[in-house]
C-alpha cells in the first residue's frame, strides 16, 4: 500500500497557495473561537476553495444548519482584507448563535420567474421572499461588524489590513 503523501503547505484543510493564505487561515480560526467563546456556540470552521452556488455568486462563507459548521470560502474572498473577511466569520457565527437559540432552522430555495425566493421561519413565523430581506440575514448583517471588532485586538493593524492575494494557477509546461 502507498503511503499517503501529506503536503506541508496544508494549514487547516486547505491548501496555503501563498503567506497570506497561511495568515488568513491562523488568524479567521483565532477569530472564530473568540467569538464562538463569546456568544457561547460550539462549531466548528472549515475552510474550501470553490463556490457551492455557482462561480458568479457572491458567497463569502455559510452556516449549514444541518452539519452545523461554518464555512469560510478562500476563493470567494480573493482580494479581501483580513478584517473584511473577519466580518464574514461574525455573519456566520451569528447564524449559528440563530440556530442554537431557535431563532432559525434553515431554509429552502424556490425560483421563481423574478428570481429566488426564500422559504423559513424567524422566531416562530413563516418568512417568504429575497434573500436580502430575509430577517436572519438582517440580524446577521447587523452583528457581523459588531462581533468582527471583538477580536481586532487579536491582531496587529498590518494583519487586519492583509489582503488575500488573487490565486493564478501556475501554467502547465505541457
Amino acid at each position: 500500500m502507498a503511503k499517503k503523501r501529506i503536503r506541508k503547505d496544508q494549514v487547516n484543510g486547505i491548501y496555503a497557495y501563498a503567506q497570506e493564505d497561511k495568515l488568513f487561515a491562523r488568524c479567521l480560526m483565532a477569530a472564530h473561537q473568540y467569538i464562538s467563546d463569546e456568544i457561547g456556540v460550539n462549531v466548528p470552521l472549515h475552510y474550501e476553495r470553490k463556490h457551492i452556488y455557482g462561480p458568479a455568486a457572491p458567497y463569502f462563507g455559510c452556516y449549514s444548519p444541518s452539519t452545523q459548521v461554518c464555512v469560510f470560502n478562500f476563493s470567494a474572498n480573493y482580494g479581501q482584507t483580513l478584517r473584511s473577511a473577519l466580518e464574514t466569520i461574525g455573519h456566520e457565527l451569528r447564524h449559528a448563535l440563530q440556530y442554537d437559540k431557535g431563532w432559525y432552522n434553515g431554509h429552502t430555495e424556490r425560483r421563481q420567474r423574478w428570481g429566488k425566493q426564500l422559504i423559513g421561519d424567524w422566531k416562530g413565523e413563516e418568512y417568504k421572499g429575497d434573500y436580502i430581506n430575509a430577517p436572519w440575514e438582517i440580524d446577521a448583517r447587523g452583528f457581523q461588524q459588531h462581533y468582527a471588532e471583538m477580536t481586532h485586538q487579536l491582531f496587529t493593524e498590518a494583519e487586519l489590513n492583509t489582503v488575500l492575494p488573487v490565486y493564478v494557477p501556475k501554467k502547465s509546461t505541457k
